[in-house]
């Protein structure tokens, strides 16, 4: 059951109960104070108890109603038919206990929210003969008397209302699932492209982590910057175990930034300056990336500013849900930002793309000899994305609610009121205007019909319907004598309502109930001028209460409908989110554990032996692998498939790494290539990458491409060690030794 099915019968069900309160209290407190009770005491304590009655019911029904609970309401509801011998009048009629009656189908009409079919059928069986029984011990010697003209439309309503009900109930309720199959939809195809963009997120979150971390730190021993440094750098490489090893974060639950800034400035060897607020809460996602760019700020800082102090400023503008700032500022040897080439990944992507994935950004403020302040934003609330599920979830209500009331139109003017206009064809003054009033009612209730079957409403002709509606109304009315008025002929009395509330079910709730009671008061206004009319003014309430309840009980419910698709589309969007968080982390995790096993041979040795001590930072043998790690790492970084050659792209970012060291290279490629997939690339640029990381003085590469082959070839000197580099993936890799120099060649064959 979806989360719209279970708010429409939680939602139900209070509905019910107080209509179910309401309506009996009118009903019953109405018959005592303006009838006659053969017996007023206990009548008045029927009354009393029967109200007394719904209040525990309601409670009970609302806390959780135990099994016998409803089995004993239709006992009471019986035991009440039975008793209405009491407030029966003196004289035998039966118009006083009409309100018994109305009080048991009201009562009636709510279980369907309660109960199923089978007991909804039995408890209307079971009712409708107590309240048959108890109109015969009122009144033995004219009980059948007592089911004519006043007591018939409302016992044969009492059944009608039972059914109409159950009716309503059942295509509200296939709405729900409707709009419950198509949330669900939606929500299945929003977690799916949450779950693509997350990962994209996360990858490239993961690689800005390995820039920031690993591969910083292999890099400062590869170039022999880390002398001196043992003590920082073991730290360092258990950090950047953490870190490469550490879950994805996707928590939305807030945390102190400040906190972790702190724990950020703690670790890094440079005097920092600290100026902000003493916490600043926000959510957990968010957080880690700031506290991430700070780390990446402060990680150039050391490597590239030549001062040993920085400052990180932390600020909250536009009040508490406004935009967090944190900055990081350094008075180093500074740069110009624009010179930055486009394959370096610290400013562009650990950074600036790093706040624009959570919906901030960064500026990089430089000049040489300035020092450079690095400014993160990033909005302390997260935009709410316009929920389409409210749109959803209310058109499928709506459309379940007026099939619904088109139905109930139907059924109540062709099976219960026709009968009633063929029967008293002698009594009305003008047939033909009571047959015209008929024809007009259905032939209206089918256009709204058919207008709601080509998913069209009726729009600017609501109002010259309605005008319509009335019309007809009180030419139905105006055909029927003064004496038959609100009698059992007169069938256009409250039931040309269902027309009106078929026309303003999408209107305001004052609207529909202003328009429905001025029809009602028309009606009576036209029986008072005709004078005496069938029923006594107490039974009239009573029965005009039945029918006007359980109209405006459908004007509620398309109120309560509307009310429910806003909060059934919050709930569904909540449990959405948790949900999708739930897929997100599961796949993102299975991810993580997939990228630390391929470093798992590599990486991880390295910054274990680093961390451990074992491996000594200033052995040549150890700073060639951590350059080489480094470089592959680089390599790695660089890989774009939206850039003209991801080939050169790659092989760029590791001769600017080169270059960085002090090694010469002289780099040109010939020739046309065909497109290389990233696994093969991969393997083409593996022995090339270890020589630029492992030579000295001057390097040699060339990349060349024809007849559907491309080659990439290194020459350098001959370093003391010479790795293996075994065929895969299609490309061969040959090493030749000529004296003091090296030559590599990797290739591969386009159409192998």
């Amino acid at each position: 059951m979806g989360s719209v099915e279970r708010g429409l019968l939680r939602q139900g069900l209070r509905y019910a109960l107080w209509l179910r309160l309401v309506v009996v209290a009118t009903a019953s407190f109405a018959a005592l104070l303006l009838g006659t009770a053969r017996e007023p005491v206990p009548a008045a304590v029927m009354v009393l108890l029967v109200n007394a009655w719904n209040v525990y019911y309601a409670v009970r029904r609302l806390r959780g109603a135990p099994r016998w609970l409803v089995p004993a309401d239709v006992t009471v509801v019986c035991a009440v038919c039975l008793l209405q011998v009491w407030p029966a009048p003196p004289d035998g009629g039966s118009e006083s206990t009409i309100w018994v009656s109305a009080a048991a189908a009201i009562i009636m009409v709510t279980y369907p929210w309660q109960v199923g079919t089978r007991a909804l059928a039995i408890a209307t069986v079971a009712v409708m003969t107590a309240d048959i029984g108890g109109a015969a011990i009122a009144n033995p010697d004219g009980w059948l008397a007592g089911l004519g003209l006043a007591s018939i439309p409302i016992r044969l309503w009492m059944v009608a209302e039972v059914a109409l009900s159950w009716g309503l109930y059942r295509l509200v309720r296939r709405s729900a699932r409707a709009a419950d199959r198509l949330v669900a939809r939606g929500e299945r195809l929003r977690r799916d492209a949450a779950i693509a963009a997350a990962r994209r997120d996360d990858e490239r979150e993961y690689l800005a982590a390995l820039h920031d971390t690993s591969s910083a730190t292999l890099l400062m021993v590869g170039a022999g910057v880390a002398a001196g440094r043992e003590r920082w750098l073991a730290d360092q490489a258990s950090r950047d175990l953490e870190v490469i090893s550490g879950p994805a974060v996707v928590s939305q639950r807030e945390v102190d930034l400040v906190g972790m800034l702190r724990e950020v400035v703690r670790h890094t060897p440079l005097r920092v300056r600290w100026r902000g607020p003493a916490a600043v809460p926000m959510r957990a996602v968010d957080a880690v990336m700031l506290s991430h760019g700070t780390r990446e700020a402060l990680t150039n800082v050391v490597r590239h500013a030549e001062t040993d102090a920085a400052e990180v400023a932390v600020s909250v503008v536009g009040g508490p849900a406004g935009t967090v700032v944190v900055e990081v500022i350094d008075s180093g040897r500074g740069f110009v930002p624009d010179q930055v080439p486009d394959h370096r990944y610290g400013v562009a992507r650990s950074v600036v793309e790093r706040m624009a994935r959570i919906g901030g950004r960064a500026t990089i403020d430089s000049s040489p000899d300035l020092g450079t302040t690095v400014r993160m934003e990033c909005p302390r609330t997260p935009p709410e994305s316009d929920d389409d599920n409210v749109e959803i979830i209310a058109t499928r209500f709506q459309r379940g609610l007026l099939w619904a009331t088109v139905a109930i139109n139907l059924v109540i003017l062709l099976l219960l009121d026709l009968p009633k206009l063929l029967a008293s064809h002698e009594v009305y003054r003008s047939v033909a205007a009571q047959y015209l009033a008929m024809g007009g009612f259905v032939v209206l209730t089918l256009v709204v019909a058919t207008g709601l079957w080509r998913g069209r409403g009726i729009g600017r002709w609501r109002w010259p319907l309605l005008a319509l509606v009335f019309v007809l109304s009180a030419v139905a009315t105006a055909a029927v004598p003064p004496e038959h008025r609100l009698g059992y002929a007169h069938w256009s009395e409250g039931n040309a309502g269902w027309t009106v509330v078929l026309l303003l079910l999408d209107t305001r709730p004052l609207i529909f109930m202003g328009v429905l009671g001025a029809h009602y008061l028309m009606t009576f206004a036209q029986t008072v001028i005709g004078g005496d009319a069938a029923i006594s003014f107490a039974a009239s309430v009573n029965a005009t209460v039945i029918v006007l309840a359980f109209q405006l009980g459908v004007g509620m419910i398309a109120i309560v409908l509307r009310q429910l698709a806003v909060s059934s589309a919050r709930v569904a969007r909540a449990e959405e989110e948790v949900r999708t968080t739930e897929a997100v982390a599961a796949q993102l995790a299975q991810d993580r554990r997939e990228r630390y096993a391929e470093l798992a041979e590599t990486t991880v040795p390295l910054l274990s032996g680093l961390a451990s001590g074992e491996l000594d930072p200033g052995a040549e043998s150890v700073r060639r692998s951590c350059a080489v790690e480094a470089a592959k790492m680089r390599r790695l970084f660089a890989e774009d498939a939206t850039v003209p050659d991801p080939l050169l792209h790659e092989l760029r970012a590791c001769i600017e790494l080169a270059e960085r060291n002090g090694v010469s290279v002289a780099f040109a490629e010939f020739g046309e290539r065909p497109t290389i997939p990233t696994q093969v690339r991969r393997r083409l640029t593996e022995a090339p990458l270890w020589a630029l990381a492992t030579a000295r003085g001057k390097v040699r590469l060339t990349v060349v491409g024809a007849d559907e082959t491309v080659t990439v070839s290194v020459v350098t000197g001959r370093p003391p060690e010479i790795d293996s580099f075994p065929d895969s993936d299609g490309v061969h890799t040959s090493a030749t030794v000529d004296g003091n120099r090296l030559w590599i060649q990797s290739s591969w064959q386009g159409n192998s």
